[in-house]
């Protein structure tokens, strides 16, 4: 077996060719609606290893794509973000992950629809053909659209730092299993809840939270917890900070944006203060943009975001 480049992240999870369109007028069901239509890679695991990759981390990515025309849009884009894709499947039997989002003329979604079967592809097998890689990261980073098989052999076999996005409640729940396993956890209020057992509202109701999950193994434990901000405890230190104001384009692909960033400062060894900052300072650059991936994220926006919110502007 080639010995592996020595990336230090690779994030295993789905990615998705996303379809969104936002009618210019108040929808009308059963009729065709004028509107504006844009397509983009997407994908809670794509988005963040995106993100990595835009803030200057060597990052690859283990996922499954299909050999059809959206699966070849995902390559080119990540080829352009030197988004290192050259271990992930492409299979010939089915199709790439595909979301499709209708948007009420005001921007909220109105009904959505995803086809992402081909995530069960990635699979207990095939991560053990790529355990050269996994074996070679300092961080792997999992999200939870992975099936409960395959992120059970990534909690047993990598011994190095596992970190989890949550993605959603019901996909949460898979991870209940293996919580003594995982380095870092990154969820939101309703999955805090799932995961602990602790009712969360608050950056209190967090605090209790992320002791108890702590108790059981993780440890870091990162709760976005919307309007309120984030909290973040690695078990000895703990803080609680307000979303950094401004205008908001988008709230679709923040969570994974505040990750990207969070991983970011774990990986370099940061205070963990700065943790927390890292990963609000990105979901300010998402919010900003009307895509799920600001464009305009680099590390030098990272650091003049972080900047331009120093201090009282801020806290």
């Amino acid at each position: 077996m080639i010995a592996a480049e020595p990336f230090s992240i690779v994030v295993v999870g789905g990615c998705n060719f996303d379809i969104y369109a936002t009618s210019h007028n108040p929808l009308r069901a059963s009729d065709s609606n004028p509107g504006f239509v844009y397509t983009t890679p997407g994908g809670v695991g794509r988005n963040i290893a995106e993100n990595l990759a835009r803030l200057g981390s060597p990052v690859r990515m283990l996922t499954a794509l299909g050999t059809d025309a959206f699966g070849d849009a995902i390559v080119k884009q990540a080829e352009m973000i030197q988004l290192d894709l050259s271990r992930s499947l492409r299979l010939p039997h089915v199709s790439t992950s595909v979301y499709v989002c209708i948007n009420q003329n005001d921007g909220d979604i109105a009904v959505a629809v995803s086809d992402m079967d081909i995530c069960n592809e990635i699979s207990p097998a095939y991560l053990q053909t790529c355990c050269d890689v996994l074996n070679a990261a300092e961080i792997v980073v999992a999200d939870a659209n992975l099936t409960k098989e395959a992120l059970t052999y990534l909690a047993e076999n990598y011994s190095g730092k596992l970190c989890v996005d949550c993605v959603s409640g019901p996909k949460a729940e898979k991870l209940t299993s293996m919580l003594e396993n995982l380095y870092c956890v990154k969820a939101n209020r309703s999955e805090a809840e799932i995961i602990s057992g602790v009712p969360v509202k608050t950056a209190a109701d967090a605090a209790i939270a992320a002791q108890k999950l702590h108790s059981m193994g993780i440890r870091w434990v990162i709760i976005t917890l919307g309007e309120l901000g984030a909290y973040v405890s690695n078990g000895s230190e703990a803080f609680a900070m307000p979303l950094m104001p401004g205008e908001t384009n988008n709230t679709s692909g923040c969570g994974d944006a505040f990750f990207a960033g969070a991983l970011t400062a774990l990986a370099e060894n940061q205070p963990i203060c700065n943790v927390l900052r890292w990963g609000l300072a990105m979901a300010r650059l998402c919010a900003a943009s009307p895509s799920a991936v600001s464009p305009k994220v680099t590390r030098q926006a990272l650091e003049d975001t972080l900047q331009y919110y120093q201090g009282g502007a801020w806290q």
